[in-house]
């Protein structure tokens, strides 16, 4: 590739990705209003619950069980516990990438004076 064309290639890609955040922000931001730390909690404190959860839960079937394998049923509430998990994991994950990206509008902080 030649060196216009690795720059037009390069002008392209910030083209566009000034075009994806500014969509992103349109469609994102009005979506997650008033975005600040104390909203973001019940977030963290959900997906920290369902870990434990899913934890506990395989905790119990390794300890409920000698030379027996966990049950059909047993590992299929161990699956819904860990998808449960990794769903909410997942999104808590997207709202730290969105911030990151400025897709998300922060508040402001008060100039110390």
């Amino acid at each position: 590739m030649s060196q216009d064309a690795a720059r037009s290639k390069s002008r392209f890609m910030m083209g566009m990705e000034h075009v994806l955040r500014e969509i992103n922000h349109e469609i994102i931001s009005p979506a997650i209003p008033d975005m600040s730390v104390e909203n973001a909690v019940p977030l963290m404190i959900t997906v920290a619950r369902l870990r434990a959860e899913y934890l506990k839960y395989a905790f119990k079937l390794s300890a409920d069980r000698t030379d027996q394998h966990p049950t059909e049923q047993e590992l299929a509430k161990l699956k819904h516990l860990r998808e449960t998990y990794q769903e909410m994991l997942a999104a808590a994950r997207e709202l730290e990438h969105c911030i990151d990206r400025g897709y998300i509008d922060l508040p402001v902080s008060a100039a110390k004076s």
